[in-house]
């Protein structure tokens, strides 16, 4: 190929790759929830989290101190009443703490704020999670994030029939492998304290995408020196980066807390 053509693909790749990971982490069930308030006809930007750690967590409200604010929650999944704390003073802000639940477990919640409420139609769900070494964390997502960019610039390749798209099938295989079921399970142990959770021990949709994106690849290995090779390694590729653009964590661990077993959220 063209050095022009080389430069152009790896451009389309890199901005499938960004635009699907930027979408995957943004529209994820335990990314901060973003809404505004108005107090005496000012607006307020409100940061909601949706992710705990090894400590309470922290609900940050940056609105006119002299407001009235209340946190009311409970654990999630539960039929308990809602637990009520009021929100104090703090560097210019409204602040109140969710207690700290053990790993995977879900607390819901909704914020009184004078006489508006945000978020009581439909509470948020908070999960807590245990800290992830850096040394784990790093190269799963660097790996998982390569994984993407060679997938999707070998797609690229499979479409425009250039003959080492075999290469990166490989190469995609590798990085998955390393990421997903290497590092990955290290992720979710030292986080929610199992290694798997997906098939066949349960239903953790980010464990199980991870499996079947493996599985549509290595599927084309036996064919890899047919004719249909290219059209099997074409869908393969589009499995595998139309599954990681499902928004992360759904349905992911979740801690019953009747049971104390972890279980996959609804």
């Amino acid at each position: 190929m063209k050095k022009s053509t080389v430069v152009l693909f790896w451009i389309i790749a890199v901005l499938m790759t960004l635009g699907a990971s930027v979408y995957q982490r943004m529209s994820g069930p335990t990314n901060p929830k973003r809404t505004t308030i108005s107090i005496n006809n000012q607006e307020y930007k409100l940061k909601l989290p949706r992710s705990g750690g090894t400590k309470d967590c922290e609900v940050s409200l940056n609105i006119d101190k002299n407001s009235k604010a209340k946190l009311f929650y409970k654990k999630y999944p539960s039929s308990d009443e809602f637990a009520e704390l009021d929100f104090v003073p703090k560097d210019g802000k409204m602040i109140a703490y969710l207690p700290l639940q053990p790993p995977a477990g879900k607390l819901s919640y909704y914020i009184q704020v004078d006489d508006k409420a945000i978020c009581k139609e439909e509470p948020l769900i908070i999960r807590f999670k245990g800290d992830v070494p850096s040394w784990v964390l790093i190269p799963h997502i660097i790996l998982m994030f390569v994984a993407m960019l060679f997938a999707n610039y070998g797609l690229i390749l499979t479409i425009a029939n250039k003959p080492h798209f075999k290469r990166y099938l490989y190469l995609t295989i590798s990085t998955l492998i390393a990421g997903g079921f290497i590092f990955g399970p290290l992720v979710q142990k030292f986080a929610f304290g199992v290694y798997w959770s997906g098939f066949p021990f349960g239903y953790d949709l980010t464990d199980n995408k991870t499996l079947i994106a493996l599985v549509a690849l290595l599927l084309v290995i036996p064919i890899i020196n047919k004719k249909a090779v290219r059209w099997a390694a074409m869908i393969a590729f589009v499995v595998m980066i139309s599954i990681f653009s499902i928004p992360h964590s759904l349905r992911g661990s979740e801690l019953n807390h009747e049971t104390g077993k972890l279980e996959s959220g609804r």
